[in-house]
């Protein structure tokens, strides 16, 4: 039986329909980064001087990783992985107490196979490929020695981290959170540039709970010979000490609060806030404690406002209970003359921290670390919010704590943005000019817009390499201190 004819135009758009619900699937098997648009456009990445916002890169002796081995105190392969992410969930056999590497690689060389796929494993591959010319994912035995002994060898000089960092990763200046030494401000690198990490100040109701003079607003306060016997001395202290650390170059506040508690910082009086002032922990109650602490945070971002010193947060990926960024919202709103820095895009929630962007012009975005987190989630989020946010407020940071480490984290990133913004323009969503212009931005130029002083120290410009001092010939302490949270 023939069917009607009056039933054709009916099949004819079920056919239409059908034909356009079908994915195409040479679209959706395309790997971008085999495209002439992602080539072109990583090209132009790579060009750009980066200006990293966050980084943890101590002074070159104590770099934290080194251990006895046959050949003498130094890094190797074991500390490139040791002192990095990828120990924070994968665990990293320790070193023998023979020192021998083969002792140690018998054990390690199988101890990768369950994170292979993992970001925190994939992100420091760059550094063994393009630095060392080593494919890590089919190291040979033969290999992994020779790279052990290169590793040990490269850092007898700092040398090695200068030639990684600035001229290999191409990265200009960085901002640095110095956690040996967070109110002292003291950088090695002319390529750094200092943040003031203000972690330590919102719990410091009594100088018994601050365990290193380094870290301590009641040294401080001491050397500066200021009255510290009262909350409002103690918040005297805390804006002297901030104008001291913008007047050594600091560009920005720095929280992790979020590793301790949650991000709720409720606005409190300062009557009640001083219930826990001048008494050890052990001698108040979680409650008080907490309204000291959100009390502290409050004036210290009103004295970011008066400093225009920008707050970088942590946000996500840490107590991860309180930390989604949507819990600084009631906090961001009443303080629009502060200019909060939202790092780690929030991950996982990068959707809610682009919608808190959108609509609070004092936010920015900071990509820092995320794609060392996860690659394809980082690649999401800047597609996403390059669509709710102008591309002026998405930064970037590597936040490493070796030169391998860096290099790793930064052409992870380059590659990450560039994979984004190339399905974009292959898409048509986005011309391939733009698509450079914004990568330049978020690599670049929108960290220079938001801390106006580092262009100061700018040097790239003149095509001079930085090296290090001639006087700073290694001398290795015996213990490094302990990689950060």
């Amino acid at each position: 039986m023939k069917p009607s004819p009056s039933l054709f135009p009916v099949f004819a758009s079920l056919v239409l329909v059908i034909a356009f619900a079908q994915p195409d699937a040479s679209a959706q098997s395309l790997d971008i980064k085999r495209t002439d648009t992602f080539r072109r456009i990583k090209a132009q990445l790579d060009a750009v001087p980066a200006i990293d916002t966050h980084d943890h890169l101590p002074p070159f002796d104590i770099i934290s990783g080194r251990r006895e081995t046959e050949r003498g105190f130094g890094m190797n392969l074991h500390s490139l992985w040791q002192s990095s992410y990828y120990s924070w969930f994968n665990p990293v056999p320790p070193w023998p107490k023979s020192g021998k590497f083969d002792d140690w690689w018998s054990v390690a060389k199988t101890s990768f196979d369950n994170a292979r796929a993992t970001s925190f494993y994939r992100y420091q591959l760059p550094a063994f490929t393009d630095l060392y010319g080593i494919d890590f994912d089919t190291i040979t035995d033969a290999q992994a020695r020779q790279l052990d002994q290169r590793i040990f060898d490269h850092y007898r000089d700092a040398k090695w981290a200068y030639e990684v960092i600035t001229e290999r990763a191409n990265i200009e200046l960085m901002v640095m959170d110095p956690y040996w030494n967070r109110i002292g401000l003291e950088l090695e690198y002319p390529f750094a540039v200092p943040a003031i990490n203000v972690t330590v100040l919102l719990s410091a109701t009594h100088s018994s709970e601050v365990a290193s003079p380094n870290d301590s607003p009641f040294a401080f306060a001491a050397r500066e010979k200021l009255p510290l016997q009262s909350l409002d001395d103690y918040l005297a202290v805390l804006e002297r000490l901030l104008e001291s650390g913008k007047a050594r170059g600091a560009v920005c506040l720095k929280a992790t609060t979020a590793y301790e508690r949650t991000l709720a910082f409720e606005k409190v009086s300062k009557e009640r806030a001083a219930k826990a002032w001048g008494r050890p922990r052990n001698q108040s109650s979680p409650e008080d404690l907490k309204a000291f602490q959100d009390f502290v945070m409050w004036h210290l971002v009103g004295l970011s406002a008066k400093l225009d010193l920008p707050f970088q947060i942590h946000t996500g990926h840490a107590r991860i209970q309180g930390s989604n960024p949507m819990l600084l919202v009631d906090m961001i709103a009443a303080n629009p003359g502060t200019k909060f820095v939202l790092f780690h895009g929030g991950y996982p929630w990068i959707g809610e921290t682009g919608a808190i962007a959108t609509r609070h012009a004092n936010v920015w975005i900071d990509s820092v670390w995320l794609p060392t987190i996860s690659y394809t989630m980082a690649k999401r989020a800047y597609q996403e919010w390059l669509e709710v946010v102008p591309s002026n407020r998405i930064l970037w940071g590597a936040d490493a704590h070796h030169a391998e480490g860096i290099y790793g984290a930064t052409e992870f990133t380059r590659r990450c943005l560039a994979e984004a913004l190339a399905e974009k323009v292959e898409r048509g969503e986005l011309r391939e000019e733009h698509a450079a212009r914004i990568g330049r931005q978020i690599l670049r130029e929108n960290a220079l817009e938001l801390f106006p002083s580092m262009k100061q120290k700018l040097w790239k410009h003149d095509g001079k390499r930085l090296t290090p001092p001639p006087a700073k010939a290694a001398v290795i302490p015996r213990e490094s201190p302990s990689t950060p949270g």
